[in-house]
């Protein structure tokens, strides 16, 4: 599959989701897709393992977002 390219500038949108968690989720500025999602935690990454955690699954889940088609199995995405 095939990463769709986007602008390098996107709207997004800051949510704090409770417990010192905040989820940004960026748009694609022509189609309006969310294109990207970054999720972050409290502290700093180097005092908090879970940012590590967070950071990670901000970029599969961006990377899944840009993808130009959707994985033909659902086991194919999680294989990878």
């Amino acid at each position: 599959m095939k990463k769709r390219d986007i602008p390098n500038r996107r709207p997004c949108v800051t949510t704090d989701v409770g417990e010192g968690l905040a989820v940004t989720v960026s748009f694609h500025p022509d189609t309006g897709d969310a294109v990207e999602v970054f999720m972050t935690g409290r502290g700093k990454a180097s005092d908090n393992p879970m940012q590590d955690a967070l950071y990670n699954m901000g970029v599969k889940a961006s990377e899944l977002m840009q993808m130009d088609d959707s994985p033909e199995e659902p086991s194919q995405a999680q294989a990878e």
